[in-house]
């Protein structure tokens, strides 16, 4: 009988993907799979996250036709639980916990993302926080990394977007060149309703003057306004420079990731 000796860490290659992850965020919680990503972006790619949510969206390939992977690896709000929502008001001072469990190196930002349908996976404002070698292969994550500081944008730049849950997300991003692997977390984030700061108006103090000046007759009433205003639509659009709403292609999602990989 011949025996080989085989290395120890070859007889567990195969619990790999389960033991091992590459960068977790640990706090606040981040989008999970479910039913309905399951049913929009295929068995594959559902197993793929379920076996490693903190794995690269080149391994939930393929996908089926309509799934974005570059916006929360395909993962939808509708699968989230109500408690994972953060409330959060514009200029928010914010923290991310991660722990660069796998170091790769490599480019990350993170953004605040308008995931309507209109929106299409855009930026709201510019980078919250860029990195240009995140989790370093040559040295421990420092400090700025793994309790990961940043500011959500003002109230101006948010104007009327993020108001209801599932419009709006954090992504950490992450790019690893020597890998050719691509990283996406999201954390559902909604902007708290603002109260009105318009005081109430007064009063009135001064009992009205009798009428002195008798009833204009039909021949001589005033003409009505020749235009009334209506509709303000055309003029909110014009002050927030807000386009119609576009439907949202594999284009947009190519242009999007382009555009987060360079910095």
């Amino acid at each position: 009988m011949v025996y080989v000796a085989i290395p120890v860490a070859l007889l567990c290659l195969s619990c790999l993907p389960a033991a091992l992850a590459h960068a977790r965020v640990t706090n606040p919680p981040i989008r999970t799979p479910g039913a309905a990503f399951k049913l929009a972006c295929g068995e594959t790619s559902f197993n793929a996250v379920s076996g490693d949510p903190t794995g690269h969206i080149e391994e939930q390939e393929p996908v089926n036709a309509g799934c974005d992977l570059t916006l929360c690896r395909g993962m939808l709000f509708s699968d989230q639980p109500a408690k994972n929502v953060l409330t959060v008001h514009p200029s928010q001072a914010m923290a991310m916990n991660v722990d660069c469990t796998i170091p790769h190196g490599g480019p990350a930002n993170v953004s605040l993302i308008d995931t309507t349908a209109g929106g299409s996976g855009a930026f709201i404002g510019s980078f919250l926080s860029t990195f240009d070698d995140f989790c370093p292969t040559t040295e421990p994550a420092p400090a700025n990394q793994t309790n990961l500081q940043y500011t959500l944008p003002d109230a101006a730049t948010i104007g009327n977007k993020c108001q209801t849950p599932g419009d709006c997300v954090v992504q950490l991003f992450w790019a690893t060149p020597d890998f050719s692997q691509n990283y996406y977390y999201c954390i559902d984030v909604v902007m708290a309703a603002v109260e009105s700061t318009t005081p109430a108006a007064a009063p009135a103090t001064t009992p009205a003057a009798p009428a002195t000046t008798p009833a204009a007759s039909a021949g001589n009433a005033p003409a009505a306004p020749s235009k009334m205003l209506t509709s303000v639509t055309g003029n909110l659009a014009a002050a927030t420079g807000q386009a119609a709403p576009t439907s949202k292609t594999s284009s947009n999602a190519g242009r999007r990731r382009a555009r987060i990989l360079w910095f």
